[in-house]
């Protein structure tokens, strides 16, 4: 390869490179933009699952093994969003909760993902979710804008789509064969 080419190549690269960080700049603004304006409709909502999901990531980094690091993110937001049913279900005081299957099945999920991480758990909490966003699409659709329970809603749809993203990339970066490491 003559000089010319080695350097075309390396600037094909950095271009490619470049475009690459421009794309991730410009999502990092979109979520954040979006991030802002969810957190402004939706208010106090936002709160417990916010919260008990950034306690969980930060009791997860510590407590996981390095092997096991892949599934926080993933794991963190569907916890948080298991604490956030615990507490609506523990503020409506009724003993039968239609939030217990979503407990329930969460927990049996998180706990899985948390002792042996696989596909196997992804496609359990994958299948809860892909279940019931659609349910909250629809009940989003069926209340009025602005109230508690539109609200509400955004939060649930939210954190299930953030689930879904992590867990999608997650069971992608599984998917990939393993690069033979020489010594």
């Amino acid at each position: 390869m003559n000089p010319e080419e080695s350097m075309r190549t390396k600037g094909s690269a950095s271009a490619h490179d470049d475009a690459v960080g421009a794309y991730s700049k410009v999502a990092a603004i979109m979520a954040a933009v979006v991030g802002w304006a969810v957190g402004i409709y939706a208010g106090f909502n936002l709160l417990v699952p916010l919260v008990a999901t950034a306690i969980v990531w930060l009791v997860s980094r510590k407590l996981l093994s390095k092997p096991k690091q892949a599934v926080v993110a993933p794991f963190c937001v569907q916890a948080g969003h298991l604490v956030w049913f615990v507490v609506l279900t523990a503020k409506g005081h009724e003993v039968i909760n239609p939030n217990l299957i979503d407990i329930a099945w969460l927990t049996i999920g998180l706990t899985w993902l948390w002792l042996k991480p696989g596909k196997l758990a992804l496609c359990v909490l994958a299948v809860y979710q892909l279940l019931t966003l659609p349910y909250n699409l629809l009940q989003f659709s069926e209340t009025d804008f602005g109230s508690a329970a539109n609200k509400m809603l955004v939060v649930h749809v939210v954190w299930r789509v953030l689930a879904l993203f992590y867990m999608g990339r997650l069971y992608y970066r599984m998917s990939k064969p393993k690069k033979n490491v020489k010594r």
